[in-house]
């Protein structure tokens, strides 16, 4: 018998031998499935988020948008840019979240509609980075025989989730927070082209690493979180290239990572360690609890995060918490069991990494990802955008698992009446629209200010901050009367916080009553000499009470913090000019139209100056031109500036 198989084989003729599958690599190609699986992410996208398009400005939105100088840029220009990046070093490094605001100003104002679409999009890229991650990794030569055959699955019904996930919609729909979804679709893209470096032969692999080098710069200039990613690129040519067993060459390329992490991590202490030893010194000062307590507290506020993960009903999200603080680490009990369950999953990670890499990567994934956030930094102690990042090691768990789950089911004799494929499709779609009704749901609370910050309220009845925000709302409604018991609530849970003050200063001056409204202001600056826009208002109220000293007192305090504050050189010019200062108030006109060429009232105000104070005809036509091409058909005094002009012109 064995004689006989020899001879077959030897008499085999050679397009007859078996043949030997040739190794394609990992490499994602472009096909039919994948571009469905780019589809469903942004249908589902679209789907979810299509009630946000229209939903107003919110909390931090009005500090970094509305009432933000710096990114209300009316004519790109290289100084007006120069501009943009100085000043808001001043305050952050996230020069390029603020850019992108500043172009959404700039292509529509104040239109909600442009900066909801800009989110969504990063949102989309972000769970396309995350499926071509997903794809890529699987498909590594240590994971493809066992993850191989389930990559495509995992992969997308991961990205799915991350795309559908309620807990999202706070990097998604609140406009300020694309800091958060940018800086995690940076980090996403980072590591695709970091893989994809590394499996690429010959001199290609540069030009993926230094798209990798760019997207981390962009993605820390988007939010400093994403600088921990050095860290999970050692973590992952750890895990993943190495095998978790050090080659010599594994060695060298792993301490080569390691040299650059720390190469980096140097480079950024010496470039921003004192901005940020500053940032935690005086932080601390205006909170209500210390470094140690925040960090114990921390430890429950991570382990309360996977709660909002593991069930995201609308009912339990909140913009702004008011969770309790740890004050030992017995004070509350919580505090010590969340250590050692924090511990627990650690450990388990570690002792689990080389039987399951992957479970071991995502458990770290997650605590990793939070370190920054969750760290030292006097920062508030709880808000859900800050697990946008983070969220993907869960997501990825639990999609593997859910795979899993179903192949296994459906190796088993009693599912055989049932279409796998069926089985699949609809475990998957339940939970997918469980996830997707719970967004869509919380986004419609978003559309609805009132609504939307009454919720906060209830789930955060002891905090003066969420009644603030409600009487503010009412302000901006023009109803008056709620808008002042709603902030007064607010200084009866804390009578030193200094917006309401404000926010009553801005009721009186709508009713009329500039008097009370300074009263207001000046108490505001008095709880708290940081509220800027205190000084704004006080030079607006007190150029129409006629106290020009006053006025420009306080403008000039204010422009001192925000030299490109629109209007605000225009006011102060009216004030100098109140003075009779008419070389200053000319200077404070030219100033605001170097912000805002397009000005009406600064070239108005200069051509009188010009003609009525230094006779200077050529210079108060061409500024009085200007100014009626700009200004309403209706302005009251336009046909008075028509006969200026008139006269001007006539004159020899």
């Amino acid at each position: 018998m064995a004689k006989h198989k020899k001879i077959q084989k030897k008499n085999q003729k050679p397009d007859q031998k078996k043949k030997i599958p040739q190794k394609t690599g990992w490499k994602w190609q472009p096909s039919s499935r994948h571009l469905i699986a780019i589809g469903l992410i942004a249908g589902m996208a679209l789907l979810v988020y299509s009630n946000t398009f229209h939903a107003p400005f919110h909390f931090d939105d009005r500090i970094n948008i509305t009432n933000n100088p710096n990114v209300q840029i009316r004519q790109f220009s290289w100084d007006r840019l120069e501009q943009l990046v100085k000043n808001t070093y001043k305050e952050s490094i996230r020069i390029f979240s603020y850019f992108t605001l500043a172009l959404n100003y700039y292509f529509g104002g104040f239109n909600v509609f442009g900066y909801h679409l800009v989110n969504l999009i990063i949102h989309i890229a972000s769970g396309i980075f995350l499926y071509w991650f997903l794809i890529l990794t699987f498909n590594l030569p240590f994971l493809k025989e066992r993850y191989g055959p389930i990559s495509y699955k995992v992969a997308l019904f991961t990205s799915l989730i991350f795309i559908v996930h309620p807990i999202q919609t706070q990097s998604v729909t609140y406009v300020v927070q694309r800091m958060s979804s940018m800086a995690g679709m940076f980090y996403l893209l980072s590591m695709v082209l970091y893989i994809k470096g590394r499996s690429s032969p010959g001199g290609s692999r540069f030009y993926y690493f230094g798209g990798m080098a760019l997207s981390y710069l962009l993605g820390v200039f988007s939010k400093e979180n994403a600088a921990i990613l050095p860290a999970f690129v050692v973590l992952y040519e750890f895990y993943f290239f190495q095998n978790l067993d050090l080659s010599p060459k594994g060695r060298k390329i792993l301490f080569s990572l390691v040299g650059i992490l720390l190469i980096l991590g140097a480079f950024g202490f010496i470039i921003w360690g004192q901005r940020y030893m500053n940032v935690i010194e005086e932080g601390y000062k205006f909170r209500t609890f210390t470094m140690s307590e925040r960090m114990l507290t921390q430890f429950r506020v991570v382990l309360y995060y996977l709660t909002l993960l593991i069930y995201p009903h609308p009912s339990r999200l909140n913009l702004d918490y008011d969770f309790p603080i740890s004050k030992t680490i017995l004070d509350p009990p919580m505090t010590l069991i969340s250590i050692l369950i924090i511990a627990g999953f650690i450990g388990y990670s570690i002792w689990t990494a080389k039987k399951r890499p992957v479970i071991s990567f995502c458990i770290l994934w997650y605590f990793g990802n939070l370190v920054i956030e969750s760290s030292i930094f006097p920062l508030e102690m709880v808000y859900e955008h800050r697990l946008y990042l983070p969220a993907v090691g869960p997501f990825i768990l639990f999609g593997l698992l859910t795979v899993r789950g179903i192949e296994f089911v459906k190796r088993q004799r009693d599912w055989v009446g049932i279409k796998p494929y069926l089985m699949e499709i609809t475990i998957c779609s339940l939970i997918l629209i469980l996830l997707a009704t719970g967004t869509y749901l919380r986004n419609k609370l978003w559309n609805n200010d009132i609504a939307f910050w009454i919720d906060c309220v209830k789930k955060s009845p002891n905090k003066a901050r969420p009644y603030v925000n409600v009487g503010f709302t009412y302000l901006n409604e023009g109803v008056y009367d709620k808008a002042i018991d709603w902030t007064q609530k607010a200084l009866q849970i804390d009578p030193k916080y200094g917006t309401p003050y404000y926010n009553l200063g801005i009721i009186y001056q709508k009713l009329g009553d500039l008097d009370q409204a300074i009263i207001m202001w000046r108490k505001s600056l008095e709880v708290d000499p940081d509220l800027d826009l205190a000084r704004y208002s006080l030079g607006q109220t007190y150029l129409k009470k006629g106290q020009c000293e006053e006025a420009q007192v306080a403008l000039k305090e204010y422009l001192n913090v925000y030299p490109y504050s629109p209007d605000a050189h225009n006011y102060l010019g009216i004030a100098y000019v109140c003075l009779k200062q008419f070389d200053k108030a000319i200077k404070e006109f030219e100033w605001e139209l170097r912000i805002n060429p397009y000005h009406p009232f600064a070239h108005l105000n200069l051509g009188r100056i010009y003609w009525y104070e230094f006779q200077n005809r050529r210079k108060a036509v061409y500024h009085l031109k200007a100014a009626l091409s700009l200004l309403d058909p209706f302005f009251p005094d336009r046909e008075e500036i028509v006969k200026l002009v008139h006269s001007l012109e006539g004159l020899p």
